[in-house]
């Protein structure tokens, strides 16, 4: 029984090790871990509350193919983690037009008729950085609790992945310093035209391959649902420097968290 009891705590200590944490950090926090050393970067400002910004780390599960990163998310960015309580996100962050229209794009793109009212509870991370080499490259994940129920309908999450500087031309707003317009590089991989991420977008009808249900928790990770790591990326002028925004909202309403986590490095 002893022996039994001992290899119990054991076990226990390594799951316990081995589950995934978050931890608050700051706009030039976050940066920094997604940038890695050696990339000159700039200005890097949050939008949002507090906690809607977090790192995560101790992912062990492959399923899950962010082992560590930086979460935006529409609430506590702590409550990706299993069982944890979170806390109350105020004053709810809205009325971003470059996320309204992203979110609005996508049901002509899918043959669906249905509109979104607003964005809500918005979070946003923007920097400045000199490009190293020539193509730019983030990996992340997006998973929401939309899923599945408010596929296809008005409550359409949506994460944004705004790039603009030299040699692009885009729809989106771009600050003052980069007059082009910015461009949308979070979208389903090979679509064309290229189809945003949204829980309309990727689902279990629609580009399957980049969905993964986790409705019954199999994967310990707070989310009924969310994609497998999808690369944003886009071609640069070496030396050159750029702006980046990332975005995250629900849509029409506040209700039910969405969280995009961006790998570190």
């Amino acid at each position: 029984m002893k022996r039994l009891l001992l290899v119990l705590f054991v076990l226990s200590t390594k799951l316990s090790f081995a589950q995934i944490a978050v931890a608050y950090v700051t706009a030039d926090q976050a940066v920094q871990a997604l940038l890695g050393p050696g990339v000159t970067y700039a200005n890097p400002v949050f939008t949002g509350v507090a906690q809607q910004l977090g790192q995560m780390t101790g992912n062990t599960n492959t399923n899950f193919q962010i082992a560590e990163g930086i979460v935006l998310g529409c609430s506590d960015a702590q409550e990706i983690v299993p069982n944890f309580l979170g806390t109350a996100i105020t004053p709810n962050i809205s009325g971003d037009p470059d996320l309204l229209s992203v979110a609005n794009s996508v049901p002509p793109l899918i043959g669906q008729t249905f509109t979104v009212g607003s964005v809500n509870n918005i979070a946003s991370l923007e920097f400045d950085f000199i490009a190293t080499g020539t193509t730019l490259s983030f990996n992340y994940i997006f998973g929401s609790d939309e899923y599945l129920t408010w596929v296809n309908s008005q409550y359409n999450d949506v994460f944004a992945f705004f790039l603009s500087g030299p040699g692009i031309t885009g729809p989106y707003a771009s600050p003052a310093g980069f007059p082009g317009g910015a461009v949308n590089i979070a979208i389903v991989p090979q679509s064309a035209p290229p189809l945003p991420i949204t829980i309309s977008s990727v689902n279990n009808v629609l580009n399957i391959p980049y969905y993964v249900d986790n409705a019954t928790d199999a994967v310990p990770i707070s989310l009924n649902g969310f994609t497998v790591k999808i690369a944003a990326e886009h071609e640069l002028e070496c030396g050159q420097t750029y702006h980046i925004r990332l975005a995250i909202a629900n849509g029409s309403d506040q209700a039910l968290k969405s969280d995009v986590i961006i790998e570190a490095g």
